[in-house]
């Protein structure tokens, strides 16, 4: 089955996120449970789980990502941002597994001077006691990144390295985000350099780490570093390499998630745009 959907916005609360996704086409959504640029969010009712379970019966859609605030960083230097950090990333899979949300996803975060080496080893160790202490239902998606200014994760050789030092825990997995990876340096333009990165992730992560692709163009060119996303088709990607991810049968049942601009009047055209593509089996 392909799950083709969007990061729909919970102004009008996270059930009416989901509705809406419905609205638009979507089998598949991505919300954020709270404002992402403050650490807490608001606590987990059984209103809200009601109203998410009451929005999943009637839009049949089941599988939903959740995206944690932009400001965890779990290898800050500063000591109360690093606490805080943690703080929040355990709450949000708490919360998540609360909500019937099964993959959390993170950046996890940037060395910010302390170098690679040691930022990944405190990150693993970070990650670690965060596992230990969620819920076996719920998953932490590590995000692939665009490796602009300090970021880890940048390369698929990061997320092995912490998915290694984490003693593969099966609770730790991989978001692929195409706009992210392209700006990091692995190109998927056209089939055979499409076919060279997915070879890459599967020898060096394995397939069977990437639970949920982020699914944008981007502003940028090849290799820029640079994270700016852009419609699907009108961006350095182009729509080739669009076509052979939503035909790629290595990648069903997992949540394709757009995340591209001007989602009110776009994700919609964008959406429609992926299906297009598809072809009938």
């Amino acid at each position: 089955m392909k799950l083709l959907g969007a990061h729909m916005p919970t102004s009008k609360g996270m059930g009416k996120a989901i509705e809406l996704g419905k609205e638009i086409g979507c089998n598949t959504v991505q919300i954020f449970t709270h404002n992402p640029r403050q650490w807490k969010g608001k606590e987990v009712t059984a209103d809200l789980i009601q109203e998410i379970k009451d929005a999943k019966l009637k839009t049949g859609i089941e599988h939903i990502v959740s995206h944690d605030t932009y400001l965890i960083n779990l290898c800050a230097k500063n000591e109360e941002t690093y606490q805080k950090s943690v703080n929040a990333l355990t709450d949000e899979l708490i919360r998540c597994s609360r909500l019937g949300i099964q993959y959390v996803i993170s950046h996890m975060g940037a060395h910010m001077g302390r170098g690679e080496d040691e930022g990944l080893k405190l990150v693993a160790e970070t990650t670690k006691r965060i596992l230990s202490e969620i819920p076996n239902d719920v998953y932490l998606c590590m995000e692939t990144t665009a490796g602009q200014g300090t970021c880890l994760n940048y390369k698929f050789e990061h997320l092995a390295k912490i998915i290694e030092l984490c003693d593969n825990h099966p609770q730790l997995v991989v978001c692929l985000d195409t706009c992210h990876i392209f700006s990091a340096g692995y190109d998927i333009r056209d089939r055979e350099q499409y076919e060279k990165t997915f070879e890459s992730f599967e020898s060096t992560i394995g397939l069977d780490k990437l639970k949920v692709i982020h699914c944008n163009d981007s502003m940028k060119p090849y290799a820029s570093k640079l994270d700016r996303h852009e419609h699907i088709g009108e961006g350095s990607i182009g729509e080739e390499a669009f076509g052979l991810l939503v035909n790629d049968s290595r990648l069903d049942n997992k949540p394709i998630i757009l995340e591209t601009p001007n989602p009110e009047q776009m994700h919609q055209i964008n959406l429609e745009k992926l299906k297009s593509l598809l072809v009938p089996s």
